[in-house]
């Protein structure tokens, strides 16, 4: 929700929400037991409504109604005090008395305050109320005339769940500010048992309803209640003696009539005697009990206590308390009526099930079904879910664990895919890691020890829950956590990222039959202080966990840790785990990165608590397998049987093994039961790219600010030697320098991204029209709202003008900001460092004042000027707001307030701690039809077609903003498709034909990748067909291309830029010192060479970048012509595919099993048929010249006119040939020249074509061996080099998913896994010579004799080499013996028959590569 803070007229929404910004500026005051005066309440108001009471612009009642507002939040402040009113209500009734005491005297009334008989309660009075109702936990309790929430926040706070009523506009938006959970209308209360859909549901009736027809109200009351349901409301003392309190106690019973004290509505504006009447749904008896007087509120008190039970209140939930209710440490846990779940518990009936295999196709994915246990009942999901291929063909391991579960969770609609989790994280949990721990005698760090060392602890083995955005993960762990407390471990601890994901770990928690009061905030407690609950969920977040101790007080994480207990065994939760990312230190860009604080405290956590029940919960767990050195209780390292010693060694086998491994990993993961990742299938889910074209217009302002930014780096350098910071020998200080150069590039590349984002804002707006028009609504994902800037230009303008303000707003503030205050215009001085090095030190006046460098300071100053002059465009969102107005558009950020176009001027609005959830309702419910969000605001809300929602459009998300972060890409596509929803949404990434884009997209590509390996098993999984590879330019091709686009910038072979040119536009050095081109070690990064590309002149950047992709597709094609590129799990299907052998050559303790399968495969070649050279002639007439071979008289069809690259990654002219066979390479233009290809008269080169096609085998056979199953504990004994892991496919359907080995591989694999490979030693001479010449390996042959390939003469021939004395036996064998500068040489025919007989006389004893 928003409030204008200066509109001239505010509307009733308007007003609702300034009295809400005004309550929450009042709070502060409130909380620190400060007297609200009227000089405080004038100050408020009138910046909250935008001038003063005499103005007319606000009225003293809307002051006390932000009072009363603040009398609220601050009731939910002390929700630990208050949610005891049963147990000690003397105490907790006296505490709200101090509070209301605090607030101003209503002394003022307004017309709608009479209209409507407003007359708020006192919050003792409330509570006294709340307690004759006997509120408790579960209970539905409606509040007919709720007024601004006194009496419903004792309700809430008690444990009830609030049905809210306000006829008054203004206390209706007030309501549904504070209390956005709860259910609303605003009706005539005498109404509501007609209007309200649970009418006739509610435990209790809460009220203080207008005395005008006051008995129509309360008769209404009493027809919304539930059979034995209560009512407590606020009454004239009148009433009591009348005849209409006589006829209600004819249909129902009346429990009591209590006048309360003299005043006690003094405060509020009435001196009226009030009573508190009580009764209950149930069969009237006529008869009233005896009246009774109270003239203190402790004898109001005493006689409410003494009020028969409801008859259908829940069970109490009783409290112990200290002697007063304060915020005292008391070091005794409170009992508690938590966890009622457990009441009933029992085992949860299944049955195991074999697996059936891999389920139907559907993309890149399977379809998912749980494919090791059947539920006791039909348990469907309510969406439609799906795996990766690759996880699909990872089977999960058989189920034996026994969960014992709530009966309210058994009975709940939990799906089967939730119990799955269930089961699998009982079957992790049930075993202990092997390796040994110790902690750091102060209890913040932990090493490693040796796996005998019994003075060590062992860490209990974790679970990771992976799937994806809107499947139920929150679900997944509440009965995770039911389970545990099922079976005893009645303590847990819930992290997670924010403090208000609280509520939807209540919500989740609830759907499993578990009550609100269950949880509890680590921040609802002091620092330092003990942990009062005896049992129940803790909830905190990951910020909050790295508190360190101060002033003498405990940490968060040891008070987390004495509130478990170091031998804590129940359920450790980390949700949105990736938020431990750099739990340990490790290679960053700029050099070694430190491990971070948050990361820290949540590995510490484990360490200190080693037999608790971990589960990492994450649908991006890790964008990079670095940032998996949170997870030690997965396994993958720590002890001599894991399949890595140390997390070192881990990451190296990642780094040699690149995307292939981190697919692995997932894989192996779920192969042992320790990891499940899911995603509600992308069916019906559209992804349509919307490209902006740029406009002259756009060309014209990029351009102008390419040329700034050019000018202030001069500037720089001219800076950076006026102030001596660079001096006439070169550098005085290279850490000052590198600063200043940082600050710049930085600034350079958060500008242009910004006014990247910009200039796409009128494409995605006419888009938005279009797609609101044909009855969808629009999601606009961002990644960053210009608030830094917007609060800076704030803070220069006075309040006063807030109103009307005239500020600049878009990106030019970046560069603004850096020359003012990052520029360097201080002098400095040389001077010697401790080692005696040169370096520089601020130059100061008499006074100690830095001196300011003239010739500095001016060139700042005309940097600045020149900055005034350029042209600009707003951000994206502030586009889609002014364009489209506040009042239609749903703002989800974290922006705090905002600079929004009213009568077109420009007028601050503030957004309250409520403003989100407000604008995702209003989004939700069809108010509004377009919504923009940032990760600030979106994180855990939904924002897709809900069939719970009133809107049910379809959903169109734009992703203007690739952004930095795959993880937060990701968590933001998942907002729009999620389970439950009418229509799948339609994806629109955004972009532009800047070639300088490719820096984003190349970052946010290479991220997915790593991300999509870790977390789905696949790299292509994540990104949804959004991304494509080639937008990844952070690889070893794309570094090959720089350097050789570097050595051509240099050599002056790049036509549309010199070298010169180049390095002053771009400010990269090419050359040292003595002007020659630096090493390949030395030269720029493919980020930096983006980041500067992104700063040139629109033609500038793309015909440079056009000149480096030439390049790159070059390398890129000779490596997929050799095999090199490591397009992960790839699909290779057979037409003719047969098993050969299959043997499992391990067996892990889970059961896991390794295998080497055998396959003889065909496959039909694409052979090219003169039809089809025909055809590359016509479509090439100028490039295409027929050519025959004439040593080998085979044809081929040239294409001439292309580039490649040679082996220094030059560029250099090419030609393609194509072949019958279907090859079609691609070679040096010099190669083809010293070759044996002529050109040939084309009748003939067709007879030769056609002669040649009709000679080929129209099929390849080849022999094929698999490495699959659990692959992690074998991977160091695998070949080295390219890992290739695909799937192959049967033409059958059948799958199998693995590491693909030759059979030099394959025997040498088998042998130090210690098996017998003498039988599967190669015996005939078509594998021989396939091994040899096809796969490059060498065959021993005994006695001492070697089987090889050789090139001779200029062909390549099998050779025999060794042993001489056998050479007279080789020759009578068949073998050819030639000299070689007199050293004979032994070569076999080519003719079977030969080699057969060399095969049977000296058999093979040996494989190698």
């Amino acid at each position: 929700m928003t409030l204008s803070l200066f509109a001239a007229t505010p509307s009733r929404f308007d007003e609702a929400a300034a009295i809400l910004g005004a309550g929450r500026s009042v709070f502060p005051s409130l909380a620190r037991g400060r007297k609200i005066e009227a000089g405080l309440m004038r100050d408020i108001m009138a910046f909250a409504f935008g001038g003063t009471d005499a103005d007319g612009r606000w009225t003293w009642k809307q002051a006390y109604e932000a009072i009363e507002v603040a009398q609220v939040i601050n009731a939910r402040r002390l929700q630990s005090q208050l949610g005891r009113l049963e147990d000690s209500p003397a105490e907790t009734i006296r505490l709200l008395a101090t509070y209301t005491n605090l607030g101003m005297t209503h002394s003022r009334r307004s017309e709608e305050q009479v209209e409507f008989d407003q007359f708020s309660t006192p919050l003792e009075i409330s509570a006294l109320a709340v307690l004759a109702a006997q509120v408790r936990a579960g209970d539905q309790i409606l509040e007919p005339s709720a007024g601004n929430g006194m009496l419903a926040v004792l309700a809430e706070v008690a444990g009830g769940r609030l049905h809210l009523n306000e006829l008054a506009e203004t206390r209706h938006g007030v309501l549904k500010g504070l209390f956005p959970q709860a259910g609303h209308s605003a009706f005539d209360a005498r109404q509501l048992k007609d209007r309200v859909s649970t009418s006739g549901s509610f435990d209790a009736v809460v009220m203080n309803p207008p005395f005008t027809d006051l008995d129509d109200h309360l008769r209404a009351a009493l027809a919304c209640l539930a059979d034995n349901g209560r009512v407590a409301a606020i009454v004239p003392a009148g009433y009591f003696d009348g005849t209409e309190i006589r006829r209600l106690a004819s249909v129902c019973q009346i429990r009591c009539r209590l006048l309360l004290p003299t005043n006690a509505f003094y405060k509020h504006g009435t001196s009226v005697d009030t009573g508190l009447l009580v009764f209950d749904r149930i069969n009237g008896d006529g008869i009233l009990p005896d009246r009774v007087v109270s003239e203190t509120l402790d004898e109001a008190i005493a006689a409410v206590q003494c009020l028969p039970a409801r008859t259908n209140a829940k069970p109490r939930l009783f409290r112990t308390v200290s002697a007063t209710v304060t915020d005292t440490p008391s070091l005794r846990p409170l009992a508690s009526g938590r966890l009622r779940l457990l009441s009933t518990v029992a085992e949860l009936a299944y049955q195991p099930k074999a697996w059936s295999g891999q389920t139907r196709d559907v993309g890149l994915y399977s379809a998912y079904q749980v494919s090791r246990f059947t539920p006791d009942r039909e348990r469907p999901h309510p969406a439609v879910l799906v795996e990766s291929s690759a996880m699909a063909t990872t089977p999960a391991p058989e189920v034996s664990y026994v969960p014992r579960l709530p009966a309210s969770t058994i009975a709940s609609h939990i799906s089967e895919a939730q119990l799955e989790v269930v089961l699998y994280a009982g079957q992790a949990h049930s075993k202990v890691l092997p390796g040994r721990w110790k902690l750091d005698d102060d209890g913040q760090g932990f090493s490693s020890l040796k796996d005998d060392d019994e003075s060590g602890f062992a860490l209990r083995q974790g679970f990771f829950l992976g799937d994806g955005t809107g499947v139920g993960k929150g679900t997944s762990v509440s009965a995770i956590i039911a389970e545990n407390m099922a079976q005893g471990r009645t303590r847990a601890v819930w992290v997670s990222k924010n403090d208000t994901l609280i509520e939807d770990a209540r919500r989740d928690w609830l759907s499993v039959g578990g009550d609100v009061n269950d949880i509890v905030g680590l921040s609802t407690y002091k620092f330092g202080a003990a942990i009062r609950m005896d049992r129940g969920i803790l909830f905190t977040t990951y910020a909050t966990l790295r508190q360190a101790a101060r002033n003498g007080k405990k940490s968060r994480l040891d008070q987390v840790v004495e509130w478990l207990g170091e031998d804590f065994d129940g359920a450790l939760v980390f949700d949105e785990s990736h938020e431990l990312a750099n739990a340990a230190s490790g290679k960053g860009n700029r050099g070694v990165r430190k491990a971070s604080q948050q990361g820290l405290a949540g590995l510490l956590l484990q360490y200190r608590v080693p037999n608790a029940r971990v589960t990492y919960v994450s649908a991006t767990g890790a964008t990079e397998p670095a940032n998996l050195s949170y997870a030690p209780r997965l396994g993958l390292w720590g002890s001599a049987q894991a399949p890595f010693l140390t997390r070192e060694d881990f990451m190296k086998a990642a780094d040699d093994g690149g995307i292939a491994f981190m697919e692995l990993v997932a894989r192996e993961l779920k192969a042992k039961g320790l990891y499940l990742a899911r995603m509600i299938s992308f069916e019906g889910v559209e992804i349509d790219a919307l490209r902006h074209e740029l406009t002259e217009q756009d060309v014209a302002i990029w351009d102008a600010w390419a040329g700034a930014f050019q000018t202030i780096h001069k500037n720089l350098d001219k800076a950076l030697e006026a102030t001596n910071i660079v001096g006439e020998e070169g550098t005085n200080s290279g850490q000052h320098k590198s600063a200043a150069k940082s600050a710049f590039a930085s600034t350079s590349q958060r500008f242009f991204n910004a006014l990247l984002c910009g200039l796409k804002a009128p494409t995605i707006i006419r888009d938005m029209e279009q797609q609101v028009e044909a009855g969808h609504c629009c999601v606009v994902q961002l990644i960053s709202t210009n608030e830094a800037s917007m609060e800076r230009r704030l803070n220069e303008v006075s309040p006063a003008d807030w109103n009307d303000l005239n500020i600049d707003l878009t990106p030019r503030d970046f560069v603004t900001e850096y020359l003012t205050n990052a520029f360097p215009i201080h002098a400095m001085q040389e001077d010697e460092d401790d080692n005696g090095q040169k370096t520089v030190k601020p130059l100061l006046d008499a006074d100690g004042r830095a001196v300011v460098s003239q010739e500095a300071l001016a060139l700042r100053e005309e940097a600045l000027m020149g900055l005034a002059l350029l042209p600009a465009v707003p951000g994206a969102l502030d586009a889609i707001l002014h364009h489209f107005g506040p009042e239609r558009v749903a703002e989800v950020t974290g922006r705090s307030r905002r600079v929004v176009i009213k009568n077109g001027k420009q007028v601050l609005e503030r957004r309250g701690t409520t403003a989100n959830k407000a604008e995702t309702d209003a989004f939700n419910n069809g108010e509004k039809l377009i919504l923009c969000f940032t990760a600030a605001g979106g994180t855990g809300r939904s924002y897709h077609a809900d069939r719970r929602f009133s809107n049910t459009r379809r959903r169109c998300q734009y992703l203007a903003e690739p952004g930095w972060r795959a993880d937060v890409a990701i968590q933001g596509i998942g907002r729009t498709h999620r389970t439950n929803q009418v229509h799948a949404p339609i994806f629109r990434p955004v972009t532009t034909d800047i070639k300088g884009e490719k820096r984003f997209l190349s970052t946010i590509a290479r991220r997915l990748d790593s991300l999509g390996a870790l977390s789905k098993g696949e790299r292509r999984s994540t990104s949804n067909g959004m991304f494509k590879a080639e937008d990844s330019l952070e690889n070893a091709f794309a570094r090959r291309a720089l350097v050789s686009f570097f050595q051509a910038m240099y050599a002056g072979q790049i036509e549309c830029m010199s070298l010169a040119d180049f390095e002053e536009k771009t400010a990269l050095q090419l050359r040292d010192g003595d002007g020659v081109l630096k090493s390949a070690e030395d030269l720029p990064p493919i980020s930096t060479f983006l980041n500067r590309l992104l700063a040139q002149r629109i033609q500038d950047q793309n015909a440079l970048f056009d000149a480096f992709e030439t390049r790159l597709r070059g390398i890129i094609e000779k490596a997929e012509a050799a095999g090199t590129i490591d397009n992960g799990v790839e699909d290779l299907v057979a037409d003719e595919l047969e098993l050969i052998e299959s043997r499992v050559v391990r067996v892990d303790e889970t059961g896991a099993e390794t295998q080497m399968i055998e396959f003889k495969v065909r496959y039909k070649r694409d052979l090219y048929d003169l039809d089809y050279a025909r055809g590359v002639i016509r479509d090439n007439q100028r490039q295409a010249v027929p050519v025959i071979n004439t040593k080998t008289n085979r044809t081929g069809l040239l294409i001439t006119g292309l580039t490649t690259t040679d082996e220094k990654d030059l560029l250099v002219p090419a030609v393609r040939i194509y072949r019958p066979n279907g090859s079609r390479t691609m070679a040096s233009l010099t190669t083809y020249e010293e070759s044996s290809w002529q050109e040939a008269e084309l009748s003939a080169w067709e007879a030769a074509w056609s002669t040649e096609h009709a000679e080929l085998d129209p099929w390849d056979t080849n022999r094929l061996y698999l490495v699959s199953g659990l692959l992690l504990p074998v991977w160091k004994h695998l070949a080295k080099g390219y890992t290739r892991v695909k799937r192959l496919k049967s033409p059958s359907g059948e799958r199998w998913l693995g590491r693909i080995l030759n059979e030099a591989e394959a025997l040498a694999f088998l042998r130090v896994l210690g098996h017998d490979v003498t039988r599967s030693m190669p015996n005939t001479a078509d594998r021989c010579r396939d091994l040899v010449m096809r796969e490059r390996a060498s065959l021993s042959l005994s006695p001492g004799l070697h089987l090889k390939s050789s090139r001779f003469m200029g062909e390549k021939r099998l050779e025999i080499a060794g042993n001489r004395a056998e050479f007279p036996t080789l020759r009578a064998l068949g073998c050819v013996i030639e000299l070689l500068h007199g050293v004979p040489r032994v070569f076999v025919p080519a003719n079977d028959d030969v080699l057969t007989r060399i095969i049977e006389k000296y058999p093979v004893t040996d494989v190698a590569m």
